[in-house]
């Protein structure tokens, strides 16, 4: 796999592995609280204040992921309530195969392909673009199933719940999350200026 094509894949698989789990704690990383910010494009030649910024937001945005991993150890209500989103929300999602657990399987079934050392290279670019178009399209699905009044209400108070469970189990909850808005507003401003002074 050549190094722009290894990029991709890793681009497309973080954002779509842990799809589920993400959304089903996006109350921290939403609108409502804070977005989860995206590495900065490799093509856009970023400044160095960019990505020593996308750093340290990524550090933070690690030990929010202990806290919640941790949390949701400690209260298997939490992981309960968090599987019944899930599966509301899969439910819910359009699908272009028989049902958005189907897309998944055939997404993870793609990684595993891709992650299999034994897959011929000449299949690897193939297998890539229909990754990237699958996990696209499931992407889209998911945002549209957020739509739902239902799912955006079972979203919102296991979001609530996670929220205040992570508070509880880690009092630097809020000053992470805090730290996480600031880096995000500055990366914001150091990208925009970057694209405006080009």
């Amino acid at each position: 796999m050549n190094p722009l094509t290894l990029a991709r894949y890793s681009f497309a698989r973080c954002t779509t592995a842990r799809v589920l789990s993400a959304v089903a704690a996006a109350a921290l990383l939403t609108s409502g609280a804070i977005v989860r910010a995206e590495s900065p494009p490799a093509a856009a030649q970023p400044p160095e204040a960019a990505q020593k910024l996308y750093g340290e937001y990524m550090q933070l945005q690690g030990r929010l992921d202990q806290i919640q991993t941790a949390t949701l150890d400690a209260h298997p209500e939490l992981k309960q309530q968090q599987q019944s989103f899930m599966d509301l929300m899969m439910a819910k999602m359009p699908s272009t195969g028989g049902s958005a657990k189907d897309d998944l399987a055939a997404i993870e079934k793609i990684e595993k392909d891709l992650s299999n050392k034994d897959t011929p290279a000449a299949d690897r670019e193939a297998l890539m673009t229909e990754y990237q178009q699958k996990a696209t399209a499931f992407r889209k699905a998911q945002a549209q199933a957020l739509k739902d009044a239902e799912v955006a209400k079972a979203q919102e108070t296991l979001m609530n719940a996670i929220l205040t469970a992570m508070k509880a189990q880690d009092p630097q909850t809020e000053q992470i999350l805090g730290q996480m808005r600031q880096k995000q507003e500055e990366l914001t401003k150091v990208m925009g200026a970057a694209h405006g002074g080009q």
